[in-house]
C-alpha cells in the first residue's frame, strides 16, 4: 500500500516538473520572437507614404520637387527614416500622368504632391479622399483644383506661383525701352499658361504695348512658331508653361538666331538663355509645398487651409545673353539684380 502511495506521489511530482519545463520553454520561445514581430508592425505603421507626381523634366520643376522633399524633411517627414517618397514623372504625357496618379493612389499614399498643373489635375481626378498638395500652380481656381484660394473646400491646397507679370514687362521695358510689339508664346493645352497669358495681355496694354499671340500644341511646333513670331515682334514673353520649358533650348536657339530677346517667367530659364525676368525662387516654392504637406499630415484641415501665394521675385539678368544680342543693361538695373553668367 505504502509502495503504491509512494509511486503515485512520484508520478505527480514528475508530471508537475514536466509541465513546468514545457511552459518555460514555450514562454522562452515567445519572448524571443515577439520583439521582431512588434518591430515590423511598428516600422510599417510609422512610415508615411508620400507620392510625388511631376509633370515633366526640366530645371524649374526639378527644383520645385527638390524643394518639396526638403520642406517635408525640415518639418519632420524624412525620406528613409519615417517617410517613403514615391516619385513619378509624366514627361508631359497627360494619359501617362493619369495612369501614374492612379498607381500612387493604389500604392497607399498618405499624401500626394502635384508638381505643375497637369500633374495636379491628374491627382485630383484620381482621388477625392487623399490630401493633395499643389507644388506651384499658376491658377488653381481656374484649373478647377480648388473652390477658392482662401477656402479650398476639398482635399486639395498648396502653393500658387503667380508670376509678377506686370513687373516682368516693366523690367523688360527698362532694359529695352524702344520695343513696341511683344510676342506671347505658350501651350494650348495648359490652363495655367492660358491664364497667365491673359494677365500678360492686360499688363502689356496698360504699358502701351501691342501683343501677337501664338500657341503650340506640342514641342515639335516650337521651332517654326518662334521663327515666325520673331519676324513680327521686338521681344517674346513666355508665360509659365511646362511644354515650352521642356524644349526651352530649342526656343532659345531659334530666338537668338533672329536676335530676339526672351523674357520668361521662371528664374532658371534666364540661366538657360532668357534675357531678364523678375523671377520667383523655384526651390522656395517647393519648400513651401513640403511645409504645407507636413502640416496636413500633422492634422491641419486641408479643406480650410488657404492656398499660399507667391507673387514677388528678384530681378534676374543674363549678361552673356545680353552681350550676344548686343543689348546694354542700364547700370541702375545691374546694381539691384541677380546676375547670371557674368
Amino acid at each position: 500500500m505504502k509502495n503504491k502511495r509512494m509511486m503515485l506521489v512520484l508520478g505527480l511530482i514528475a508530471a508537475i516538473l514536466i509541465g513546468t519545463f514545457i511552459f518555460s520553454l514555450n514562454d522562452s520561445n515567445t519572448d524571443a520572437t515577439e520583439p521582431q514581430t512588434t518591430g515590423e508592425q511598428s516600422d510599417n505603421g510609422d512610415t508615411i507614404k508620400i507620392g510625388i507626381l511631376q509633370t515633366t523634366s526640366h530645371p524649374a520643376l526639378d527644383e520645385i520637387t527638390a524643394g518639396a522633399i526638403e520642406g517635408l524633411a525640415e518639418h519632420g517627414y524624412i525620406e528613409g527614416e519615417n517617410a517613403e517618397i514615391m516619385m513619378q514623372n509624366g514627361q508631359g504625357d497627360q494619359n501617362l500622368m493619369n495612369t501614374m496618379a492612379q498607381s500612387l493612389v493604389e500604392d497607399g499614399a498618405d499624401l500626394l504632391v502635384g508638381i505643375g498643373t497637369p500633374a495636379s489635375q491628374a491627382l485630383a481626378n484620381a482621388t477625392s479622399d487623399i490630401p493633395i498638395i499643389l507644388g506651384a500652380v499658376s491658377d488653381p481656381v481656374g484649373a478647377g483644383l480648388v473652390k477658392s484660394e482662401e477656402a479650398p473646400g476639398g482635399n486639395i491646397t498648396g502653393v500658387k506661383d503667380q508670376s509678377p507679370v506686370k513687373a516682368q514687362l516693366e523690367l523688360m521695358l527698362t532694359v529695352l525701352p524702344d520695343i513696341e510689339q511683344i510676342g506671347l508664346l505658350y501651350s494650348s493645352g495648359e490652363d495655367n499658361a492660358l491664364a497667365e497669358a491673359k494677365r500678360a495681355e492686360q499688363a502689356a496694354e496698360e504699358l502701351g504695348l501691342t501683343t501677337v499671340t501664338y500657341t503650340a500644341s506640342g514641342t515639335n511646333e516650337l521651332q517654326q512658331l518662334v521663327a515666325t513670331l520673331s519676324q513680327e515682334v521686338d521681344a517674346i514673353y513666355l508665360p509659365t508653361d511646362n511644354t515650352i520649358a521642356s524644349a526651352f533650348d530649342t526656343v532659345v536657339s531659334e530666338a537668338t538666331r533672329y536676335d530676339i530677346p526672351l523674357v520668361p517667367t521662371v528664374d532658371s530659364m534666364v540661366d538657360q538663355g532668357g534675357l531678364v525676368t523678375v523671377g520667383i525662387n523655384q526651390r522656395q516654392l517647393g519648400f513651401e509645398s513640403g511645409r504645407m504637406g507636413a502640416e496636413v499630415l500633422d492634422g491641419t484641415d486641408i479643406s480650410s487651409f488657404p492656398v499660399y501665394v507667391f507673387d514677388e521675385g528678384d530681378n534676374i539678368i543674363n549678361l552673356n545673353q545680353a552681350e550676344t544680342l548686343g543689348i546694354t543693361i542700364p547700370e541702375e538695373i545691374l546694381n539691384d539684380a541677380t546676375i547670371i553668367n557674368e
